[in-house]
């Protein structure tokens, strides 16, 4: 299982599991998208998980401020190396 953190606005912070095809959202008591912030924080909730990875999504503004469309081009995905 992996876990994958998306960087939204400001500090917050969305994390999923992912296993194979499968792209779940860590849920909060009501069974909402669980929200974060900070990728210690979430590091701190998950650490009784066993996951194989940790990665983080980011959207740079860089297309966007040229004048490109929004799309996955505008994304980095960086390796955590937590586990």
């Amino acid at each position: 299982m992996e876990l994958l953190i998306e960087s939204l606005e400001g500090d917050i912070y969305l994390a999923y599991q992912i296993q194979g095809e499968r792209k779940a959202p860590l849920l909060d008591h009501h069974n909402n998208p669980r929200t974060f912030r900070s990728l210690e924080q979430v590091r701190e909730y998950c650490s009784s998980e066993t996951y194989h990875s940790a990665s983080l999504l980011q959207t740079t503004a860089y297309d966007e401020m040229c004048g490109f469309s929004n799309s996955d081009q505008n994304s980095t995905v960086m390796n955590l190396n937590w586990f």
